[in-house]
């Protein structure tokens, strides 16, 4: 039997330095609007003046679209690094990673939170957009959590066991919770949740996620064990996203399909309304299991499409923190002394979704020709205003697994038109993307449209609201589709589900029993170093199979108004409020 204690299991970090002051799936608008940069220094606050203009990018994307010199595609910054204090779990508590030199956390106030798109469900076993897990941090509580450095901690399992075949976990739960509506949180609770997620009638996107999952036994009220199928190593870093989120059984029972209008978790705040295309509010539960927290006592959502007017809606304090920037607004952003700018490398990627199950995609060699045309590092230049990386994998550099060795495509054009010659289709073809009805998601597709032109292949652009984008590309319904994952900790969280057969996230109908026989090896291993191998050998067969074209690896960013304090930044995006408090 080997034991974990809290803090030891490290999903890892590989060469980071950070520019911060302190803390989709599915969004295209996070693809255009989040912007990075290849080496950053930690927790430092950018107060200088200037700015930048729309003009030169404009002419810059022209460059862009006919290729364009090679560029660094990032820069580095350098600045003081402040400490961090990480507490160790003790007594139930889950740990936690507090900004240091703020001063003393008070009590009340509220804050509204602008987002980049609307919300689609409060059930975190249904749902598949980025947006919505930002919510679910206030209102639900997971089995374990990450931190700064993506380390796992606990949460509502203040300590776990795994088994020397790594079949069988043991979780220790707190005890004394209880959810919004009163009901005790315990192993039942937990046993419920896991067994809804498996229903196939649930049919919950998570399914695929804990799929290694045989039997969920509650031998007494605090004590939850999990037997696997077999090995699966990132089953912790799944269970610190929404796998791991808790619902009310009772929810669960007496709502049914309404759960996902009414949430009811253990989370910090409770639901109080949720008013579509408009906001959603929570508040502070009085009854919330960590002691003193949290600080706030309502925290407002409210999506707000346009990148120029969440910024704007920021800077006259009606927000008072918006979660990612456009690329043309960064640099400003970071020197505006009014604001608080923080940039730590993300997990997410940016990416083209191509369905092979239908023409004109099933035939490799056009979706191959397609990735030949796309000029990643012009189009971080005028998109992003050259800061970025230019992404070949699903995997990303902050990434332990990270291979940067795997460079298959760069733009050529006389490549390209060799595929479509042995494709049948010298002249070229076309084919409709779906691209979120948003200015910047509006103007990248507009640059994929005009790489992709010089060699005759059309990409008409069929122009959606979020919501009905997420529908379609959910149900199958696209030839091409412009998206960005979120990203999660471990790299399974980025590949396996969007390459597997008939994976949760493979919408597209890929399927290679080569890669699935690797993905599925890097569940059942738990050497850092086998499983890195195994990453790269998958990730060029995927980029020989080009089902997908990978576009960027953003930065994660977020700006804030001075008076919001105690955020802490984590990689995955996520905002934690529940330590945040307000300098009234």
């Amino acid at each position: 039997m080997r034991v974990v204690f809290p803090g030891e299991r490290s999903l890892g970090t590989r060469g980071w330095t950070m520019r911060s002051h302190e803390d989709v799936e599915h969004t295209v608008e996070e693809a255009v609007d989040a912007v990075t940069r290849t080496s950053m220094t930690r927790r430092t606050l950018f107060r200088r003046a200037a700015g930048v203009g729309l003009a030169g990018a404009s002419m810059a994307l022209l460059a862009a679209c006919g290729g364009g010199d090679d560029t660094p595609s990032g820069s580095s910054g350098d600045g003081g690094a402040a400490s961090t204090a990480t507490s160790e779990t003790s007594g139930g508590t889950p740990a936690a990673t507090e900004p240091t030199g703020e001063g003393e956390p008070k009590r009340g106030g509220k804050i509204t939170v602008a987002l980049n798109s609307d919300l689609t469900t409060m059930d975190p076993h249904k749902s598949t957009a980025a947006v919505d897990r930002q919510v679910y941090q206030l209102i639900y509580d997971k089995l374990v959590d990450i931190d700064e450095q993506l380390n796992i901690v606990p949460y509502l399992a203040q300590k776990w066991e795994i088994s020397d075949d790594g079949t069988q976990y043991t979780f220790a739960l707190v005890s004394g919770v209880t959810f919004h509506d009163g009901e005790p949180f315990n192993a039942e609770a937990v046993k419920v949740n896991f067994e809804r997620m498996l229903d196939p009638e649930t049919a919950s996107p998570r399914r695929s996620e804990v799929a290694q999952v045989t039997q969920v036994e509650a031998p007494d009220d605090t004590t939850v064990v999990l037997t696997l199928s077999q090995p699966y190593s990132p089953l912790l870093a799944t269970l610190s996203d929404r796998a791991g989120m808790i619902i009310s059984p009772k929810a669960i029972a007496e709502l049914g399909d309404d759960l996902a209008r009414n949430p009811v978790g253990t989370g910090a705040f409770t639901f109080v309304e949720w008013i579509k295309d408009d906001h959603l509010t929570v508040r502070r539960n009085e009854n919330y299991w960590r002691e003193g927290l949290p600080y706030l006592d309502e925290v407002t959502y409210k999506p707000v499409i346009d990148a120029t007017v969440r910024l704007t809606s920021l800077r006259t304090n009606e927000v008072q923190m918006i979660d990612q920037i456009s690329a043309k607004d960064v640099e400003a952003t970071k020197n505006d002394p009014s604001l608080v700018y923080s940039e730590i490398p993300g997990l997410a990627f940016q990416y083209i979704s191509l369905n092979v199950s239908r023409p004109p995609f099933d035939k490799k060699e056009l979706r191959q020709a397609v990735a030949w045309c796309i000029d990643r590092e012009a189009i971080i230049r005028a998109i992003f205003f050259g800061i970025g990386t230019p992404a070949q994998t699903p995997i990303p550099p902050s990434s332990w697994a990270y291979d940067e060795s795997v460079q298959v495509y760069q733009q050529d054009y006389d490549k390209a038109r060799e595929l479509l010659a042995a494709a049948g289709m010298p002249d070229g073809f076309e084919f409709t993307m779906l691209v979120t009805n948003s200015p910047d998601a509006i103007q990248l597709a507009e640059a994929y449209r005009a790489q992709l032109a010089e060699v005759g292949i059309i990409a008409n652009l069929e122009l959606l609201e979020f919501g009905t984008l997420l529908d379609r590309n959910d149900a199958g319904d696209f030839e091409a589709v412009s998206l960005q994952w979120s990203g999660r900790p471990d790299p399974d969280g980025n590949i396996y589900n969007y390459f597997i057969t008939d994976g949760g996230l493979n919408r597209g109908g890929y399927s290679n029993p080569e890669v699935d026989d690797l993905l599925n090896q890097t569940r059942a291993v738990s050497d850092p170093d086998q499983r890195r191998q195994l990453y790269s050998e998958v990730c060029r067969l995927i980029a020989e199979d080009a089902p997908m074209i990978f576009i960027r690896f953003p930065a994660e960013i977020k700006v804030w108004q001075p008076a919001i304090k105690g955020f802490v930044h984590i990689p995955d995006g996520m905002m934690r409020l529940n330590t945040v408090w307000l300098e009234q």
